[in-house]
């Protein structure tokens, strides 16, 4: 069951409904987060939190508290004269308040709290508004549940979690659902939630104190239980369970597309080992998930290792995999399972003993680590476990392809990149580990086949500054210097590589782009769904004064200057946040995103209709999938738009003889983007017009399909 199939009203008064059981307890039966920022911390308002959890608990939920302290009169005049340390105040307020239990209840619910907190499924912050020699009281009253489908309740109100608010004074709530007109409202409480958790919002400062933990559990803690059975054995409530699940299963709603069972066929076919060189937005993950299942039909069980470059990877596989039935085990750093390697190390020994399935979905890092790696050298070849590597092209590396364990006797490699830019024996390393190719899906097919939508392409110049030139031709001399012949190739030697990068960055943050994006984006000032990729540069650096970095700057041209609701996605976001930012750009509560590197693997936000790429590398994989970024298919889009800023040192009519040697390089890189997504696009015709102004320009005449070849065989800026 999810939210939608509970009545509920949007109101709720204590005189007139039982909130805890008419509201509280069918709603956490059936949510796996709960969000709570409440008035006073203390042992009743614990108590309370307790009422109606035991679903949460056994559906794998987990809760957030923020409260705060209760402060006697003598406590804030002690801290408004200074006579002690503020948060140790705080502190002995916070243990104050813990009082003995009252009955045998309260003891079980305080022993779960407890046993939760240390098991890392309830986590407490404690919320202060600072004030110089002063504190003020947090009084924040709202809450937010969220099922396993990703239905939101939001609910604020006058009521605190007590068992007097409950009882004895006349309190209300207001409920808010995120698939009501009320989504707005939904979203607004998840953002000001996670801004106070995350210790952003202004003014709270959100603090954690190891020693309130300490004391709940030495107070309060007298098995290592999770007892679920409280609200039945006081209310005679019987809580729902979650039904057991097959391993993996295709989605009801879901029907794979032909060219993807053909891919599962193919690597059937070939004893289940091969690679899918699928473009980006196709459905790479869904194509591996339905591989899962078709193996699993082969073997009955199957341990299975999906191995990803970055946690927002992770947690998308995640999402992706509970949609097929299954629990994956997080390994990583950030992971909500703390103790995830005695889980999966527990896992393996079952898979080995009884033969029950699993999976673990983990990074390239964590891929690394001795636990995963003892584990898999362990694995024999006769084991019916399989190894999926998602962005495969990184375990061309040298570091990472050595770590490919022989003994796995099903494997899988995913990419939209196969092909290592400039690294034919990293690409080797590839093919030798993960087999044939079993589909290459490429873009220009998928658009042809409606898998991705087709999209219009506008390349824009934008030329240096005077200044910008100036420092521009400057560190051109200085790379030649360290310009090498090696095996047939012009390369750059390493002391120069830090010059060559510091001229990319410069290029990539030209100072005509802002001017130049204003003019392009005014027209869309009233659209959204919008995407501003920004380089990890601040372009052109004085030594007396500090450049601001071009997110920034493009975040003030947007929100103060063009009047535009933004919010930036960057790698400094948590997860968290980044699900709330998606949300919030899907409902169109944010008009644009504005963006630096995140974006390049893996991350889908469908509903982008419009890209303005500020600054591109010169890696082939990377500005592809920047392009999949946008063409990723949602509901009522049909067609995609980007606006790519191509730089060029100098503009096109005040280019002199001899300027080609300088700038070929450059040329070359920008020429081979503009023909890679120009060709491709439903008006390339403007694309080609484009590459004919540079080639009359700069006196050249290079057929457009060398260019890749060309800008290969150059020295290169990543």
């Amino acid at each position: 069951m999810n939210f939608q199939n509970i009545r509920i009203k949007s109101e709720y008064r204590n005189l007139i409904d039982d909130i805890v059981e008419d509201f509280y307890t069918p709603i956490l039966s059936n949510a796996v987060l709960y969000k709570r920022a409440v008035g006073f911390f203390s042992s009743s308002a614990l108590v309370e939190l307790t009422k109606g959890i035991s679903g949460l608990i056994t559906n794998s939920g987990k809760i957030q508290l923020i409260a705060s302290p209760y402060l006697s009169a003598d406590d804030i005049e002690a801290i408004r004269a200074g006579y002690k340390e503020r948060y140790a105040i705080i502190e002995n307020s916070l243990i104050r308040n813990l009082l003995e239990p009252i009955d045998k209840f309260e003891a079980r619910r305080l022993n779960l709290l407890a046993n939760l907190i240390a098991v890392g499924v309830l986590e407490i912050k404690i919320a202060v508004l600072e004030k110089e020699n002063d504190i003020g009281m947090f009084h924040e009253k709202m809450g937010l549940m969220y099922d396993e489908e990703n239905n939101i309740i939001a609910f604020t109100g006058s009521m605190n979690e007590s068992s007097n608010a409950f009882s004895h004074n006349y309190e209300s709530i207001d409920v808010f659902c995120s698939w009501t007109f009320d989504s707005g409202r939904v979203l607004s409480k998840e953002i000001a939630f996670q801004a106070m958790w995350e210790d952003t919002e202004p003014h709270i400062r959100i603090i954690d104190f190891p020693k309130l933990n300490e004391a709940l559990l030495k107070k309060y803690k007298y098995n290592n239980e999770i007892d679920v059975n409280i609200d039945k054995d006081e209310f005679g409530m019987v809580i729902r369970r979650k039904s057991e699940s097959s391993m993996i299963s295709l989605p009801s709603d879901v029907e794979l597309r032909k060219y993807q069972i053909d891919a599962i066929n193919r690597w059937e076919q070939q004893e289940f080992v091969g690679i899918y060189d699928m473009a980006t937005g196709t459905g790479k993950t869904f194509t591996a998930l339905g591989s899962m299942e078709r193996l699993l039909q082969r073997t009955k069980n199957l341990a299975i290792f999906v191995i990803c470059p970055y946690i927002h990877l992770v947690n998308q596989w995640e999402e992706d995999a509970v949609l097929w039935g299954v629990n994956p085990i997080i390994a990583h750093s950030q992971s909500r399972n703390k103790n995830w390697p005695e889980t999966l190390r527990m896992a393996y020994k079952r898979f080995r003993r009884t033969g029950k399935s699993f999976m673990c979905i983990a990074t390239n890092a964590t891929f690394r680590d001795d636990m995963i790696q003892n584990i898999l050298k362990n694995v024999s070849l006769g084991m019916n476990v399989v190894l999926v590597v998602d962005e495969v092209h990184n375990f061309g590396s040298e570091n990472l392809s050595k770590l490919l364990p022989p003994n796995i006797r099903f494997r899988l490699g995913l990419s939209a990149t196969v092909e290592r830019y400039r690294d034919k024996v990293g690409t080797g390393k590839i093919i030798d580990y993960f087999g044939k190719k079993c589909i290459e899906y490429p873009i220009q097919r998928a658009i042809e086949e409606k898998a991705l939508v087709e999209y219009e392409y506008y390349p824009i110049i934008v030329s240096l500054l005077e200044e910008e030139l100036e420092e521009y031709q400057y560190l051109s001399k200085q790379i030649a210097q360290y310009i090498v012949k090696e095996n047939g190739k012009t390369t750059v030697a390493e002391i120069g590589q830090q010059i060559l990068y510091k001229r990319s960055r410069l290029i990539a943050g030209a100072e005509n782009k802002l001017n130049m994006l204003e003019q392009y984006l005014l027209p869309y000032k009233d659209a959204s769904h919008i995407l501003v990729y920004c380089g990890a540069t601040k372009g052109l650096e004085f030594e007396d004064k500090e450049k601001e970095r071009q997110i920034d700057k493009v975040e003030k041209l947007i929100g103060l200057k063009l009047k535009m609701t933004t919010h930036r996605f960057t790698s400094e976001e948590s997860l968290e946040m980044r699900r709330l930012l998606k949300e919030g750009f899907s409902d169109g509560e944010f008009q644009v995103i504005t963006a630096i590197k995140c974006l390049d693997e893996g991350v889908n936000i469908p509903n982008i209709q419009t890209a303005f790429i500020l600054a591109s590398s010169r890696n082939p994989k990377e500005f592809i999938q920047r392009r999949g970024r946008v063409l990723r298919k949602a509901p009522d889009k049909t067609r995609a738009t980007i606006y790519d800023f191509v730089t060029l040192p100098r503009e096109l009519n005040a280019i002199r003889y001899g300027d080609y040697k300088d700038d070929k390089s450059i040329v070359i890189g920008e020429m081979a983007r503009i023909y890679e997504f120009g060709r491709h696009s439903v008006n390339s015709r403007i694309a080609y017009e484009m590459l004919e102004r540079i080639q009359e320009a700069y006196c050249i005449n290079i057929p457009y399909e060398n260019l890749q070849i060309i800008m290969e065989e150059e020295y290169g800026e990543q």
